[in-house]
């Protein structure tokens, strides 16, 4: 009897540890402690973890790759994730892709998604650490959409006061319902059109004018284009300003004379204003021109009477032939 006692004690305890194995064991499974199989570590660091717990899916662009090993607090900003994945994934996962905290749907269990960049990097070892992403917040996300709904509430309250004014406005509504109103805005219309017709006409008008004058066509054309004449109005330029300059000595010098003889009448001094203000002199003169006018006369008579000289004849009548064979 306690032979058979002691089996059944035995058999009670076999069973019990066979269960609790069973049990740790299922729920391992049920964790995805992927407890078959090779894997490796890597590491991630980030401020909030936001609900992530031991146990949660490891994806790499969406697929299930490992699971959260542990947590840790390194400091007051800091936590550390080791993550538990496999190891055939060494041969994809590349040093600078970023992990991130996402969810399965809006409010199932947190992730962790491994996000592959589009530069290339070495491929990842054991214990690396990843780069990381804030995740965007449920909170946050709850907090803009409720930032939204004010303002949406906002700008509703808005429009319906807007719309209230607008429906009490009589001076609006006149202007909706005033046919003149729209006849005028139509012949404003036409006025425009016709406008725009002409400023496109004079546009044209304007860009045959300058494609005349860069070919060289037209008085204006021949001027800007023609290198000789524009070389023919430089010298003219370059003449009519010696001319004025000279025109401006000539006038200078005609001013300093002019001043000079002023001067001289004024202060009794000079030829000009013994002949002006003397009048003896003057008629010393007149008398002068008198007596060389008689002389010149009483020569010419000389002259006239030695021309019939019987001795000086046959001189004169030889100067008169040579000058009409001159002639």
């Amino acid at each position: 009897m306690p032979r058979q006692q002691q089996h059944l004690a035995r058999l009670g305890f076999f069973v019990l540890a066979a269960g609790t194995v069973l049990i740790i064991a299922l729920f391992l499974i049920g964790k995805n402690q992927h407890l078959l199989g090779s894997h490796f570590v890597l590491r991630a660091h980030f401020r909030n973890v936001a609900g992530l717990r031991t146990g949660n899916n490891v994806r790499f662009s969406g697929i299930e790759v490992g699971t959260v090993r542990e947590m840790r607090i390194l400091n007051d900003s800091t936590l550390e994730v080791t993550l538990l994945v496999k190891e055939d994934m060494k041969q994809v996962i590349r040093r600078n892709a970023i992990a991130s905290l996402g969810a399965d749907g809006l409010m199932g269990n947190k992730v962790v998604n491994i996000l592959p960049q589009a530069a290339t990097a070495s491929y990842v070892k054991d214990g690396d650490l990843l780069s990381t992403r804030a995740a965007v917040e449920i909170d946050d996300v709850l907090r803009t959409l409720a930032s939204t709904g004010d303002n949406i509430h906002a700008i509703t309250e808005s429009l319906k006061a807007t719309t209230a004014r607008i429906n009490e406005s009589r001076g609006l509504w006149t202007l909706i319902e005033d046919e003149q109103l729209a006849h005028n805005i139509n012949a404003a219309s036409g006025h425009l059109n016709r406008a725009a017709a002409e400023a496109e006409g004079m546009t044209r008008d304007v860009r045959s004018i300058l494609a005349d004058v860069r070919s060289g066509k037209g008085p204006a054309g021949v001027i800007l284009r023609d290198t000789a004449m524009g070389e023919e109005i430089r010298s003219s330029m370059s003449r009519l300003a010696a001319v004025s300059r000279s025109a401006e000595n000539l006038a200078a010098d005609l001013d300093a004379v002019t001043k000079r003889l002023g001067n001289d009448l004024q202060d009794g001094k000079g030829p000009l204003n013994l002949v002006l203000r003397d009048t003896s002199v003057s008629g010393r003169i007149s008398r002068s021109l008198l007596q060389v006018e008689s002389g010149t006369g009483y020569f010419n008579q000389s002259m006239e009477a030695l021309r019939h000289h019987f001795l000086f004849r046959s001189y004169f009548r030889r100067k008169e032939k040579g000058r009409n064979i001159q002639q």
